[in-house]
């Protein structure tokens, strides 16, 4: 059953926010997309806090928005949909407790039911015995996990992310990212995120937006798998080499590389037809020109950058993972030929 569907069309100043979504009960999708490409737009258009210039939002059976006017909340939640930022917007005048209980108490909840529920929330979400704290005496990570027990105890019908835990700590991040995992198992929930980690330990699906348009959409790992565009590419980690099959291989003029995967070869069966290689930069490996490797290729670094194992080196020709051992002698304007295991390349077809 789809529990939350909405076409969102908003206009910028360079371009127009136009994006389809469909969530099902109980189904978390991570949309990404480069900066400024119409991400929190989406979100705040869904929370009722931009108003849409077309289309409209659905939440379960019930038409919320057509057109709507701006609206500024110190806590989102209306037409049982709430949002959480990366400020926890925490009431400061409100213990911990009465922050959880502040949704159930609007709703008409009973005063003590509403703060038993609080405490009850505050235990799941890590934060047992906090009840009488003030948001003062919070660190950002036990904020977060307060905004996380207040929107929940609300019983939304739908929950909004948008990069909640991108001020925080790795550690602290990484902690949050579990119990949201935990906490939102059932929810239907649409998250903003530019960390890949999030998407792939959260989410069901993944969106991805792209100058206001939906790019790519599909299973998180399927997409980060199979990159439509060189920014899907990026998050995920691959490179993404855009040439044509030829001879059932891939090729960029010189350039050729070969798959062992069946579909890849399936896909280059056909001349001339556009595909991707993607393959992992530590996958890709430095050879010297004693090797007489047929599918070595030829290319100048363009940036180097260090790395915990080594160094990752930018050519015209992707990016290059060099272990530690590898890299001495290594420098911007260095040649350098380039091999890469059929065994570690995929094809990809290209729109």
């Amino acid at each position: 059953m789809t529990a939350m569907r909405a076409h969102v069309v908003v206009e910028r100043e360079h371009f127009a926010v136009d994006v389809a979504l469909a969530v099902a009960a109980g189904e978390t999708v991570a949309v990404m997309g480069p900066s400024g490409a119409g991400k929190s737009t989406l979100l705040q258009a869904l929370a009722g806090l931009v108003p849409l210039g077309g289309g409209e939002i659905s939440v379960g059976e019930r038409v919320v928005d057509r057109t709507a006017a701006p609206r500024v909340q110190v806590a989102p939640m209306h037409r049982g949909i709430v949002l959480l930022g990366q400020d926890a917007r925490l009431f400061p005048h409100l213990s911990v407790r009465e922050n959880v209980a502040f949704g159930p108490r609007s709703a008409g909840v009973a005063a003590r039911q509403a703060r038993a529920s609080a405490d009850a929330w505050l235990e799941r979400v890590g934060l047992p015995g906090a009840g009488d704290r003030m948001p003062h005496e919070l660190s950002g990570g036990e904020s977060q996990r307060v905004a996380v027990a207040r929107a929940l105890a609300a019983s939304p019908q739908a929950v909004l992310l948008d990069e909640p835990l991108v001020a925080l700590d790795p550690d602290t991040a990484a902690g949050i990212r579990r119990m949201l995992r935990e906490q939102l198992a059932g929810v239907t929930t649409v998250a903003v995120t530019h960390d890949a980690a999030d998407a792939v330990a959260l989410a069901d699906r993944l969106l991805v937006i792209e100058a206001g348009r939906v790019t790519q959409s599909g299973p998180v790992r399927e997409v980060l798998g199979e990159p439509a565009s060189d920014f899907v590419a990026s998050i995920g980690g691959v490179n993404r080499l855009v040439g044509v099959a030829d001879g059932g291989d891939w090729r960029a003029g010189e350039v050729r590389l070969a798959s062992a995967d069946g579909a890849s070869r399936a896909l280059a069966a056909v001349d001339g037809v556009p595909l991707a290689a993607v393959f992992r930069p530590e996958d890709a490996r430095l050879v010297g020109e004693e090797r007489a490797d047929a599918d070595a290729w030829t290319v100048t670094v363009t940036d180097l950058e260090q790395t915990l194992t080594g160094v990752r080196a930018r050519t015209g020709l992707g990016v290059v993972d060099v272990p530690l051992a590898d890299a001495g002698g290594l420098a911007v304007g260095s040649t350098v030929r380039v091999s890469v295991d059929p065994a570690a390349v995929r094809f990809v077809a290209v729109d």
